[in-house]
């Protein structure tokens, strides 16, 4: 064996390549030197107890024959789950005998191996019986004494299902609802440095959130609420909210933060903490108008800031109240209601707010739904982009809603040339519409400008008049031929475009590297777009209109900076 493969940070470093247990399992079994590092990583990661359970001499799986049970009350392990989707049958850990010392000493020290505990209390469905519910979970949260489960937790996800929140098992007066909030309160450590709550509203009347910085003050990742949090119209109290802006007042290295729940006073902690880097936020429609600009350095550290919320008021309102005039990535997801008045030009409104506050922005992603189609509206987008132009660091623009794009050449040409260092700009619709109802008023030659001022572009979005070639639009800079070498994919929705050799031949001398191709299928000129990837010399693929949450990959692929400030562990999972 050669001697590098002897030190056991390199071999660490080589087996976290290794992406499936089974290999690392037969690694542990090669050698003495490979066992260590291999079976700390089998350990690392967690999405339930049983795997540790299931090596005291008194545990069993034992099988629910003849229900369809789609879930049990706790995650089961990864045998279980296969042997239940192949034979229609659950199987459920039960320990034949109490917890014994032995026992507990087996449990400490597989559990000091986990790092990341992923761990969910799911709906059992209307097929449940009470004798599913282990008898061993009321044990297993009555350890000894502390440091028996997992002392070297980094990482926790503590996720409850809604339903169980209308189940009278869990009536917080039983035991089984006393054992998980208990469970809950062991695994809270000094090394833990990212904490996800994804629970109903309910259970965190009964949580120890104030205790949570004194146990935990290496918190630098916090997720409140999640998918749960308004389940069947429940909601957090306000002194659950105003404890956990206590709690974020008091965590030192608070780096990133989800939240479903909002209030004015929790945003005003986090407007105060030192090291927030990336906030998301869920904004519901009656939260009502901030207080006062809050005083001092506001959000100092703060870089990215998601947004989901219920009305566009409401994140005019958000943007009125703050400035956080160091951030540089915004994504905005929101519906529209009567509460908007006016949704275009409400959203005229908020980007003069985003563009006056946050002069360093190089990522911005409005995605608007609105609940009822409306007419398209002509004014639309000039007003709404024309604030950014006082944004000149900007790299990407997304923006998704409901309104007409009916961009004109002479506007695009005035405003690309404030954004010289765009890579992305989609300008898309949540309607479709046939060509017949949407006027095009953009041809080429306005492309053709987007392409010259931006020559770092590599792809982006726009409906234009593609069925004739402008006169000398190929030389725009003093003689010099528009070729954009960076480009690889185009959207075009419903694009009217001829397939003639000319046009073929003008795509093909501007964008020599396209590769794909994006239409609008059933709205018109796919088969002519088709015609034009033929014959263009790098023959790009075509594909169908760009879906919600391929435009919302953009978030991690359009950015250099979000997917390696987090990782993406935290992003895909959190």
């Amino acid at each position: 064996m050669h001697p590098c493969l002897s030190v056991d940070e390199i071999l660490r470093l080589i087996f976290r390549c290794v992406e499936v247990r089974p290999t690392l399992c037969a690694l542990a079994r090669t050698c003495r030197t490979f066992n260590e590092p291999a079976t700390d990583l089998i350990w690392e990661t967690l999405t339930a107890v049983e795997p540790i359970l299931q090596h005291l001499p008194s545990a069993r799986f034992v099988a629910k024959e003849g229900s369809v049970v789609r879930d049990c009350y706790y995650v089961v392990s990864e045998n279980a789950e296969k042997h239940h989707q192949q034979t229609d049958s659950v199987q459920y850990l039960v320990l034949s005998d109490l917890l014994s010392e032995n026992d507990w000493n087996t449990i400490r020290r597989l559990s000091s191996r986990v790092r990341r505990f992923y761990t969910s209390f799911v709906d059992v469905g209307p097929d449940y019986v009470h004798n599913d519910v282990p008898l061993w979970f009321g044990s297993l949260a009555s350890p000894p004494g502390p440091g028996f489960l997992f002392p070297n937790l980094r990482d926790l996800s503590f996720q409850v299902s809604g339903y169980l929140e209308l189940s009278s098992v869990w009536n917080h007066h039983t035991e089984t609802f006393q054992a998980v909030i208990r469970f809950f309160h062991l695994l809270l450590g000094p090394h833990l440095s990212s904490l996800r709550f994804d629970i109903p509203a309910a259970f965190y009347a009964y949580l120890d959130i104030p205790s949570i910085p004194a146990l935990c003050p290496n918190i630098r990742m916090l997720s409140i609420g999640g998918p749960t949090f308004n389940h069947h119209g429940c909601s957090i109290p306000d002194q659950t909210v105003s404890a956990f802006s206590k709690v974020v007042s008091e965590l030192c290295h608070l780096d990133l933060v989800r939240s479903y729940m909002t209030s004015w006073e929790l945003l005003t902690s986090l407007a105060q903490a030192k090291a927030l880097r990336w906030l998301w936020m869920f904004l519901p429609r009656g939260i009502g108008r901030g207080p006062e600009h809050p005083s001092g350095n506001i959000f100092p550290q703060l870089r990215a800031l998601d947004v989901v919320a219920e009305s566009l008021v409401s994140c005019v309102d958000l943007f009125r109240w703050t400035s956080p005039n160091k951030v540089t990535e915004i994504c905005i997801c929101c519906q529209t209601c009567e509460d908007d008045g006016d949704p275009s030009q409400t959203l005229v409104s908020m980007s003069s707010l985003i563009s006056s506050r946050c002069k360093h922005l190089e990522f911005l992603w409005i995605l608007s739904i609105s609940g009822a189609v409306r007419e398209p509206l002509s004014a639309w987008p000039r007003p709404m982009l024309e604030p950014y132009q006082a944004c000149h660091h900007l790299r990407v623009i997304a923006l998704r809603t409901h309104c007409s794009l009916a961009l004109a050449d002479t506007d695009l040409e005035d405003m690309v040339k404030a954004w010289p260092h765009l890579e992305v700009f989609h300008l898309s619709h949540n309607v479709i519409m046939g060509p017949s109802r949407r006027p095009v008023h953009l041809s080429l030659r306005g492309v053709t400008a987007l392409l010259h001022r931006c020559p770092k572009l590599k792809c982006f979005t726009l409906e234009f008049d593609a069925t004739r070639v402008p006169e000398r639009a190929t030389r725009l800079s003093y003689g010099t031929p528009v070729r954009n070498t960076a480009v690889r994919r185009m959207g075009v929705f419903a694009s009217p475009v001829s397939a003639s050799s000319n046009v073929t031949a003008y795509l093909s001398t501007i964008m020599p590297s396209l590769a794909l191709i994006i239409v609008e299928i059933g709205a018109g000129y796919a088969p002519e777009w088709v015609q034009i990837c033929t014959h263009h010399p790098r023959k790009p693929s075509i594909c169908a209109s760009i879906p919600v949450i391929e435009l919302n990959s953009l978030r991690a692929a359009g950015t250099e900076g979000r997917g390696r400030m987090y990782g993406e562990e935290w992003l895909g999972g959190w």
